[in-house]
């Protein structure tokens, strides 16, 4: 039987090279010596004052000298404590057989697991053993690339993370459009006049791709004239009641619009004539023009059902201003158009001359990694691989496959042992009851985590590791989707809780008592956190001692080395033959006529990470239900509602909102007992991802 838990839930020649920026690099003192540290909740990636007594946290707080974030944090920043103190905390190593649950010393663990997977690769080949990432090892700089490492030891292409589940069309339209799919637009905070978010609401979400740290207090900047900050979200949003302009199109139809305001800017001026002619091919923007046709005003208002003369003054907006600084969040990201809608964001930055020049955005090579330090010229067209032997039929244009197809894999005995850093697939995969029976065929599920949850129930094995207070980090990965070109370096705050172990040793201890060291040569399982950094760290653009010194390091942005030293030709591949098929066929991306689940983010936790709350204070699953919607179906605010599709239904209570568009149900990822993943199948995915359809989903509602 299962363990029950008691808790769930100035503007630059536009020309310059980052060798100039490297010069600029000027240093930051936040007196961390006297308690700054940093938040790894999210991407936002803020200072924090910690206070102690003894090993109890008493006290988190905003660090108002962090440059960044100015002193502000948010609620689940502060409730690191608790977190820390959480009562379900893993404490020491522990094995399942049957029912019976069996602590273990970490040497026990660990020969046990390799002697596993040993057994699993000699009979059914390193791809039997596979690798999940999540959030939280994402934003554990040396965990999310001990994740890479350990496949890569074991010689497996069965690597999975949460970049497939929200936002692959991220890497995919960089890679197609530049040549290189690790491309990240930021916005140039400091000139950028016109500033649009679609789908996204960073006032809870602190951003997606670009950090938003104080996110109130810079959305009221972007919004102050002459400057203009406009959303587009299907909901009346915390962010759009902070914007100069918003639009509330119909779920999934986003693409819409920006196919309209390029023809528009196309057809009666506000395109960049001179950036164009350097970047772009004739024959590809002559494609566009006649792929953009038929999305003309009257078109675009009945696909989305926005007015237009709301669509008229965004053209007009745009045409003021010049260049352009927009953003995508999951609310697009998710849907079934979910590549058009990423491809025409980067169509319009490219017509206005936005990317890659000051006013617009500029491409963040990351502090750390630098990844422009690799990046050459990519002259051949991408190719797509098959996916897995269950789902040949998935395209996989990198070195992981979608998850989508892991419970095929399971299923059909190819993926037999599953190592899951920091993630909580059942929260998150479609089909949560058939993921949860999938994975009591594999032989081992190893689950690396901090909190016991619905993963460490159905694990044969956990893992206890160091939370974000217990150990040294920097955003090895995450320090590229800042605003600002800049690093951070933390200390561990306390001690570790019972036997934890940071996630890098786990992952080097298990391929080490397999005969594999996955580390370099200058390290070993006796090395410390900060030795691990410091050897992530080689390719920094400061030495890593000065980031450890100063704990807060920052430069200028940098412009026009994407179009120099990325792009085939100086040029940007505007039109992609699979972007111009699927706008082909736009028909059948867009979401029925009926009511549709849209998604959403809750300010006190984040996906399926739930510090303890008070009862006051905590995030509810709820339902947003538009009145009209309620009163067609007899519904009443707080009446429990069954919200079902085709694939499941799930249980929840309902708010009545006139702020969700009235054909859309409003629901929350992240929540177990409430879990919007009953709602999807693995059945029917993107063609050119293999995402699931995660929002803009047919659904009905009644009352229960």
């Amino acid at each position: 039987m299962k363990r029950q838990l008691a808790h769930r839930s100035g503007r630059r020649d536009d020309g310059s090279l980052l060798a100039a920026r490297v010069q600029e690099i000027r240093s930051v003192d936040t007196d961390d010596s006297r308690g700054s540290k940093l938040c790894r909740f999210c991407i936002a990636l803020c200072g924090i004052k910690v206070t102690t007594d003894g090993t109890t946290i008493t006290s988190v707080k905003g660090d108002p000298e962090h440059p960044g974030s100015r002193g502000y944090t948010c609620a689940k920043g502060r409730s690191l404590g608790r977190w820390h103190h959480h009562p379900n905390r893993i404490r020491e190593p522990r094995r399942r057989r049957g029912s019976e649950w069996t602590n273990l010393s970490w040497s026990e663990a660990t020969k046990d697991i390799a002697s596993i997977m040993e057994r699993n690769i000699a009979t059914h080949g390193p791809d039997s053993v596979g690798v999940y990432s999540g959030t939280a090892a994402s934003l554990d700089g040396a965990g999310k690339w001990a994740a890479e490492q350990l496949a890569k030891s074991l010689g497996s292409r069965s690597k999975y993370s949460a970049i497939s589940i929200d936002n692959p069309c991220k890497p995919l339209v960089s890679l197609l459009v530049s040549g290189h799919p690790g491309l990240v637009p930021v916005v140039d905070d400091r000139h950028c006049t016109f500033t649009m978010f679609i789908g996204c609401n960073p006032v809870v979400s602190h951003g997606h791709l670009n950090g938003l740290p104080d996110p109130v207090v810079r959305l009221r900047e972007f919004a102050t004239a002459p400057r203009e900050l406009w959303v587009i979200d299907t909901r009346v949003t915390e962010s759009s009641r902070l914007a100069t302009r918003s639009l509330q199109p119909r779920p999934g139809t986003d693409f819409a619009i920006l196919a309209f305001l390029i023809r528009e800017l196309l057809d009666g001026g506000g395109c960049d004539e001179t950036y164009l002619s350097q970047h772009v091919n004739a024959d590809d923007l002559r494609l566009l023009r006649e792929l953009l046709e038929e999305w003309t005003a009257d078109q675009t208002s009945n696909i989305t059902g926005c007015a237009i003369g709301d669509l008229v003054e965004l053209v007009a907006a745009v045409r003021r201003h010049g260049r352009v600084a927009v953003q995508t969040g999951t609310g697009s990201t998710m849907t079934a158009a979910a590549n058009l809608t990423e491809w025409l964001v980067w169509v319009l930055h490219i017509v206005t001359g936005s990317y890659d020049v000051p006013g617009g955005m500029w491409f963040h090579p990351g502090f750390l990694r630098q990844v422009h330090l690799d990046i050459k010229h990519n002259t051949v067209l991408p190719a797509a691989s098959p996916g897995p032997r269950s789902r040949p039929e998935i395209t996989v244009w990198g070195d992981e496959y979608p998850c989508s197809a892991m419970v095929d894999e399971i299923e059909a005995g190819n993926l037999r042992v599953l190592v899951v850093f920091g993630g909580n697939p059942l929260s998150a995969f479609p089909d949560a009851q058939r993921t949860e029976r999938a994975f009591e065929k594999l032989e081992a599920l190893i689950v690396l985590d901090v909190i016991d949850n619905e993963m460490t129930d159905c694990a044969t094995h956990v893992l206890p590791t160091r939370g974000q207070l217990e150990r040294a980090d920097t955003p090895y990965y995450y320090d590229q989707f800042n605003l600002d070109f800049s690093t951070q370096y933390t200390p561990a705050v306390v001690s570790p809780v019972g036997e934890s172990q940071s996630m890098w040793w786990i992952a080097a201890r298990i391929a080490e008592e397999m005969g594999s060291s996955m580390l370099p040569a200058t390290l070993t399982t006796s090395s410390t956190d900060k030795d691990v950094l410091r050897f992530l760290s080689q390719r920094s653009a400061v030495p890593f001692d000065e980031i450890v010194e100063k704990r807060y390091v920052s430069g200028s942005p940098t412009f026009g080395w994407v179009r120099t030293s990325v792009l085939p030709n100086g040029r940007w591949r505007l039109a992609p033959q699979e972007f111009v098929r699927q706008l082909g066929k736009w028909r059948e991306l867009v979401p029925p006529n009926g009511l549709l689940v849209t998604s959403r983010r809750q300010l006190r936790h984040l996906n399926s990470q739930h510090p303890p709350m008070t009862q006051e204070d905590a995030d509810a699953a709820i339902a947003l239900i538009h009145p009209d919607v309620a009163t067609a179906r007899g519904i009443a605010d707080g009446d429990e509602v069954i919200v079902s599709a085709p694939s499941g239904s799930l249980q929840l209570r309902a708010k009545l909102s006139s702020d969700v568009h009235p054909d859309s149900v409003s629901l929350t990822h992240g929540w177990r007992e409430a879990n919007v993943s009953v709602l999807t199948s693995a059945s029917g995915v993107d063609e050119l991802t293999g995402m699931v359809v995660q929002t803009a989903i047919p659904v009905d509602v009644r009352r229960r």
